[in-house]
């Protein structure tokens, strides 16, 4: 945007002269004086460079889902991803569409969330079953994942739409009535808003990180409501909503840099501040307000972006709601969920120039701008809408999804129609024409000296405005510099409150209103401060039609210079006159129905999300769990007792699994992830110990990834915690570290888990499992983003196995374990973080050096279940694999990075990982 400068109210002189002003105005820069034309006598008129704009709105209306509540956008893809939960708790029906919005937008797929127990408000024991239906919703680009918040479940969870798998759930206590999810991809932190303020996640390791508290001004708890993440500028902006404030918060410290009191127009309605945006090409921060959601107090106040000084008010609607800006065009998109409609706003002039009916009479929740301009908001509900049948719904008493054109509502569970909400995308156009020039009065010559210098002037003086001179041929004697004038305004009369000082010396005589220094050519433009009863000794303000003599005065300050003297101009003291020039057009708020598209939606069936590995059920023993002939029978020591049922076949691959790449050898299973990286695995978990390999674990610049391991996605986590560099990370529940070589390269070892050495309080027995997450992304800049279950082993055995040789550990080789860094106990904070994460998990468990068995010892054998790439051959790890390791008996990880010596530990005591022979 390209606007005319506001006026100075400074005296001015040209080419880096000392400007001295009067009163206590200050020196004007060389670089504005700089900016002075060179112009004949005559003057110039001032062209205004601002554009008058026309905005033109129109709107187009699908059918949408039931219930749709927020809006989340994939650029990669050209995805819009809603979610939806229809009606009051119990949800019923609910899950995330995809639509594909590249042209015509048409629901790809629809995914169905688990249910769980519904207790309803009061109660002591289910009801029945409901949806862990999602609200908010996020899409993040580096991972290709969907974030939600399920509110009415008090849970966020992350699922993987190209497997149609939740890959992680959140942890009882980490959220309470979560309702909006932002992504800060500069910082890899998720934010979550809710009852309480923010809960702050991990990208990557899909841990909690932070707790922002919100209270009022009561210093109760307060709810945290929508969001706006400035990646660039490391900022999230959130308002609270009953202290009627918004934060400004520091994206990596968590620090609340600024609380800004929100404005009321109404000071006794309420305010209920709903959502936050900013335009930075203004500068201004934007918040949309409920109001008393009967329209006082609702619409979008204006704040300053540096300072958040209140500037201005815009009126809309009856419960002014979801707010999106559209920066490169200065425009502003608010929902109003009373009506249903959307406000289209010129943030330039803070009008709006249209109100879009999308069709609903009520609830609209959301509306989200696209990177190219594109504009979509959703509705709950259109009233009258017929009802649509689809599998989205659940059986209130089973839990199981089911094909229905109704659902079960109210105290009495009548059925009811499912309506459909309702789509709007909005099309907007902004056409620009530069005004017209604005026609100022002109300057004119007003005075002749002697020795020939001129003096232009306007000669009417505007009320509150500078009084603009400019001069030619103001020269010393010998012509060698420009002369230094002193400036009387009726010949000293009217004086400055705090006298001028040239050269920070005060002249000789008194009543000088201002200096002004020519520059050597003795030319000059200043422009003279108004004055008035603040700024000078008179009484009263002047009033139109006054006369003031402007006197310049030479020849005394500077040694050399030419005398003059006497009156230059007599100004006459004026109004501000209305510009002569025509003005944009005042914008007049247009009223635009969406035209329903004439495309009839097809809702596609259902798309089940299936939860992680490590909470599915463990199968039933079947007859395809029997190992397959060529497989070496396990020892005496590793068969299960006549009562325990032989393994399952899920944990050796299936015989379409596809064939291990070249580097993996006949015991290992493979893990692929998406850049390529692999990662191998034994095909079971033999002894206290499991050793593994990665290859082409690096990140974008090709250096070496920095890897987090957690078992059972952190519920099972070290009795020391582990240091990366010899600093705690960011999560809790990390087992151990790894660094990869330069190469991506690396070979690790992990003790297994037992009461001795983590926070589990009985061993591993049978059934139980431990599933292995690889997490990357966040640990190192640059990295690759890596996450999920990496391999999963099932214990076949009981674990009451013989106590180890006391020479076992007597005989491993220790390198300077003097050494090694003392990790301090757990906070109270960790504690209580293990203790949730805990609840979760199955009793599993890792075991110390006390514990460990020798050679002759029978071994406690787990089996992968990953779904891998791997063959058939053989069950335990590679003797190439163990030799790379140095065995020290420590309770820690040993990673070696191709060459060299390198040691990661979760106790205490340094392992070294020596030489890998080729």
């Amino acid at each position: 945007m390209t606007s005319s400068p506001k006026p100075s109210r400074k005296l001015l002189a040209i080419a880096g002269a000392l400007s001295v002003v009067a009163g206590s105005f200050a020196a004007v820069p060389a670089t504005f004086a700089a900016n002075v034309s060179a112009s004949v006598p005559g003057g110039n008129s001032q062209n205004s460079t601002e554009e008058c704009r026309h905005i033109a709105v129109s709107a187009t209306q699908y059918q949408g889902l039931p219930g749709q509540y927020q809006l989340a956008y994939s650029a990669a893809t050209s995805s819009l991803y809603t979610s939806f939960s229809s009606g009051r708790p119990p949800i019923l029906t609910g899950g995330v569409g995809t639509w594909n919005v590249a042209s015509t937008p048409s629901l790809a797929t629809v995914y169905q969330f688990p249910t769980t127990d519904f207790i309803a408000r009061g109660a002591t024991a289910p009801t029945g079953k409901q949806i862990e239906s999602p609200y908010g919703i996020a899409y993040d680009e580096a991972t290709g994942y969907v974030w939600v918040t399920q509110t009415r479940v008090n849970k966020v969870s992350v699922f993987d739409p190209a497997t149609n798998k939740i890959i992680w759930s959140s942890a009882e206590g980490d959220v309470n009535h979560p309702r909006e999810v932002r992504i800060d991809p500069s910082s890899g932190k998720v934010f979550v808003s809710g009852s309480g303020g923010i809960s702050v996640f991990d990208t990557t390791l899909h841990a909690l990180v932070k707790k922002i508290e919100f209270t009022d001004a009561k210093g109760e708890s307060d709810i945290a409501m929508n969001m706006h993440v400035d990646s660039a500028d490391g900022k999230l902006y959130v308002p609270s909503l009953s202290a009627g404030t918004v934060k400004v918060i520091d994206t990596k410290s968590y620090e609340v840099e600024k609380t800004i009191q929100l404005h009321k127009e109404n000071a006794e309605a309420t305010l209920n501040p709903s959502d936050v945006t900013i335009d930075k090409s203004l500068k201004e921060i934007y918040v949309s307000t409920q109001g008393d959601r009967k329209g006082t107090n609702s619409g979008i106040t204006v704040y300053d972006l540096e300072t958040g000084a209140y500037k201005k008010t815009i009126p809309f609607g009856n419960q002014a709601l979801a707010l999106a800006s559209d920066e490169a065009r200065d425009l502003l998109y608010v929902t109003d969920y009373g009506t249903g409609n959307v406000g289209v706003v010129d943030a330039r002039t803070g009008t709006v120039v249209s109100q879009v009916s999308t069709g609903a009479t009520s609830g609209a929740n959301d509306v989200l701008v696209t990177a190219d301009g594109s504009v979509y908001a959703v509705a709950r509900s259109v009233e009258g809408a017929s009802a649509i049948e689809t599998d989205y719904t659940i059986d209130k008493t089973t839990g199981e999804y089911r094909t229905s054109s109704t659902e079960p509502k109210g105290k009495d569970n009548a059925d009811s129609p499912i309506t459909p909400g309702v789509m709007v995308k909005i099309n907007t156009t902004v056409e620009t024409a530069a005004k017209p020039a604005v026609q100022t009065a002109s300057e004119e010559l007003v005075k002749t000296y002697a020795d020939g210098a001129k003096l232009y002037a306007v000669k009417d003086w505007t009320t509150g405005e500078t009084l603009k001179l400019r001069g030619e041929g103001f020269k010393t004697q010998d012509g060698s510099k420009g002369s230094v004038l002193a400036v009387k305004l009726n010949k000293g009369r009217i004086s400055a409150k705090e006298e001028p000082k040239f050269n920070g010396v005060e002249g000789n005589s008194a009543g000088v209103w201002a200096y002004i220094q020519a520059d050597e050519n003795g030319n000059f433009t200043a422009e003279l401060p108004y004055p008035t009863t603040e700024n000078s000794n008179l009484t009263e303000n002047l009033k139109s039609g006054d006369k003031v003599s402007v006197f310049l005065l030479s020849g005394s300050i500077v040694e050399g210079d030419t005398p003059r003297g006497g009156e230059a101009l007599s100004a006459t003291v004026a109004e501000k006159k209305a510009d002569t020039a025509e003005t944009c057009a005042p914008a007049e708020t247009t009223q635009v129905a969406a035209t329903p598209s004439g495309v009839t939606t097809t809702y596609p069936a259902g798309t089940k999300l299936s939860l992680p590995d490590s909470e599915q059920p463990t199968p039933a023993p079947s007859e395809s769990a029997k190992p397959e002939p060529t497989t070496p029978a396990p020892s005496e020591s590793a068969k299960p007792e006549p009562t325990t049922p032989a393994p399952s076949e899920s944990a050796k691959p299936e015989p379409s699994t596809p064939a291990p790449s070249e580097s993996a050898n006949s015991n290992e299973v493979v893990h692929e992830y998406k850049d390529g990286a692999k990662v191998y695995f034994p095909k079971t978990w033999d002894g206290q110990k499991l050793t593994f390999r990665g290859e082409g674990f690096k990140t974008l610049d090709g250096k070496g990834s920095v890897i987090a391991v957690k078992l059972n996605k952190g519920a099972i986590s070290a009795k020391v915690e582990p240091k990366l560099a010899g600093v705690e990370g960011n999560s809790a529940g990390i087992w151990a570290y790894i660094k990869a070589d330069e190469n991506g390269n690396f070979t690790a070892t992990i003790d297994r888990p037992t009461v001795a050495n983590s926070n589990l309080t009985e061993e591993l027995k049978t059934g139980d499992s431990v599933a292995i997450y690889l997490l990357s992304g966040s640990l190192t800049e640059n990295d690759n983003v890596r996450g999920g279950v990496a391999a999963e082993y099932t214990f076949s055995v009981d674990n009451q196995a013989p106590a180890p040789k006391a020479s076992e550990s007597a005989n491993a080789p220790v390198t300077n374990p003097s050494e090694a860094p003392s990790a301090p106990a757990d906070s109270k904070e960790q504690v209580k973080e293990n203790a949730k994460d805990q609840s979760k998990a199955p009793a599993d468990s890792l075991k110390s050096d006390a514990q460990k068995k020798d050679s002759t010892a029978p071994k406690t054998s787990g089996s992968s279940s990953q779904n891998v790439t791997s063959s058939n051959n053989g069950s335990t790890a590679s003797s190439s694999s163990k030799s790379s390791l140095a065995n020290t008996g420590a309770s820690g990880i040993v990673v070696a990075a191709g060459i060299g010596v390198l040691a990661l530990v979760v106790g205490a005591t340094v392992l070294v990982a020596r030489r890998r022979k080729a």
